[in-house]
């Protein structure tokens, strides 16, 4: 082994390692070991250890390396800042927080406890006295992510952690308007009141009225943005089908 791929293959092998064998706190062997155990310099094994420090599995000590526990919130927080601003990017991510929030309905319904429900309420009063549009994009973000939380469901909290850089960058797409700013936290009480009364049925027709007027607010400001060429339907109306069958090269 020699060079990148040794680096690539010794990280990969103490990565599954520490995964597998090591709790937080314990300490890698030293350099020395590593390097007699793999057969490489410790300059290669010096860095392989600044590529597991990356990846946040462990930190440099006096001791040597000691395993951490990794913040991958952090970690892919920081990929989304280098999400593409196209118009295309922009209705992916409408559409992404309407199939993740419309189908954690069942989970909200059940589990949402008084607490989540004063946040939320917390967040839309916020939004609605904000001073800038990216103080009302950051209130409506959390209003959101409060809603996402009362699901009480880990998975689904963490990849809206994940994506707040993009979340909160799209939101303010329309708190330049007041109108629309008002028309938002007008259907926030409405989801608010839904949760209150436990109304599966009433909520994901909020949550569908909510993102109806998401999206038109979405293609009226790519429409002034990039012109007539802008997508002028965010979320199709009707499940069509195409007459082009998918066929194992594509779409034919």
């Amino acid at each position: 082994m020699a060079g990148i791929t040794a680096v690539d293959e010794i990280r990969e092998t103490l990565r599954r390692e520490i995964m597998e064998n090591y709790t937080v706190g314990d300490y890698l062997p030293t350099e020395r070991e590593l390097a007699e155990r793999f057969g490489v310099s410790r300059n290669t094994i010096r860095e392989t250890i600044i590529h597991l420090e990356a990846f946040q599995l462990v930190r440099k000590t006096k001791r040597g390396p000691q395993v951490s526990k990794p913040d991958f919130d952090v970690m892919f927080q920081g990929f989304t800042q280098f999400f593409a601003t196209s118009s295309q990017t922009f209705v992916d991510v409408l559409n992404f927080r309407r199939i993740v929030e419309s189908g954690a309905v069942p989970l909200i319904i059940r589990n949402a406890t008084s607490e989540d429900v004063e946040k939320m309420d917390e967040a839309n009063r916020a939004m609605g006295v904000a001073m800038t549009a990216a103080a009302s994009a950051e209130q409506d973000y959390r209003f959101h992510l409060a809603m996402i939380d009362a699901a009480h469901n880990d998975v689904l909290s963490r990849m809206y952690r994940v994506m707040s850089v993009p979340l909160r960058f799209y939101l303010e797409v329309g708190k330049s308007h007041s109108p629309a700013t008002a028309t938002a936290a007008e259907q926030h009480n409405r989801i608010i009141t839904a949760v209150n009364q436990r109304g599966p049925e009433e909520l994901t027709a909020a949550l569908g009225a909510h993102f109806d007027h998401s999206g038109k607010t979405l293609a009226d400001w790519l429409a002034s943005r990039d012109g007539a060429d802008a997508p002028a339907e965010i979320w199709p109306p009707t499940l069509e089908r195409r007459n082009t069958p998918i066929t194992s090269g594509g779409i034919k």
